[in-house]
């Protein structure tokens, strides 16, 4: 019975590939075997001197930092993200954040973490939007690698417009003081994998994992899913 009830939903309601709009198998989740294979990796993820963690030398104290994806304007990574952040895909942020701890289980400096925490939106904007896509991929990937999410331990206090089009010193001028972390005892002497889903100028992350280090003890990853090229 179940099988038929599957049979025409598929029918009704066809799931396609988000890239491609070609129909998935039974074993393919929101994106097809030849479209995922295709997306543009970052190349260097497993390298501890890649351009993510050379973004934040001298920015930020960190263990390790990478991506997985490369990001642009006109490929599919773009797709995939402004399906997961602007259309609800719930599911395609989940398995994306599979996609991306399978990558980062590889990496012994991140296995040894104790927690994940996705980068915050303010209340307005998590309201507005009804989720925090961060926190989506946050999700899957702790599925993957095992750790705990901790979504409310920094809070984004300043709601502030868009910063795609900042440039990165007026960004870091926005992001300075808007973050705080509320349970500072939680985190003392923890390991914290900070999570966004894509990296541009690295203010963003830059703010909120200086916040993080003010915490006795702490020691801070950042990971995403894509880094802009």
């Amino acid at each position: 019975m179940n099988k038929l009830l599957n049979s025409l939903s598929n029918l009704l309601f066809p799931n396609l590939c988000v890239c491609c709009d070609a129909y998935l198998t039974f074993q393919e989740e929101a994106i097809c075997d030849l479209c995922y294979h295709r997306l543009p990796k970052f190349e260097n993820y497993l390298n501890a001197e890649n351009s993510v963690s050379k973004k934040f030398w001298g920015r930020l104290k960190l263990e390790y930092a990478s991506s997985y994806l490369q990001f642009s304007s006109n490929n599919d990574v773009r797709n995939i993200l402004h399906e997961i952040k602007y259309k609800e895909n719930h599911n395609l942020g989940i398995e994306m954040g599979k996609v991306l701890g399978r990558a980062m289980i590889k990496i012994p400096q991140l296995t040894n973490a104790d927690v994940i925490i996705p980068i915050p939106l303010h209340p307005k904007r998590e309201i507005e939007r009804g989720y925090n896509q961060s926190n989506l991929i946050a999700l899957g990937m702790s599925q993957v690698m095992g750790q705990i999410v901790s979504a409310d331990s920094v809070i984004r206090k300043k709601y502030n417009s868009t910063q795609t089009n900042k440039k990165r010193y007026e960004r870091f001028i926005n992001s300075s003081e808007i973050f705080k972390v509320v349970t500072p005892q939680v985190l003392k002497n923890k390991h914290v994998i900070l999570i966004d889903d894509v990296i541009t100028t690295g203010a963003t992350i830059e703010a909120c994992g200086n916040a993080l280090l003010e915490v006795e003890g702490l020691k801070l990853s950042v990971v995403s899913l894509a880094v802009a090229i």
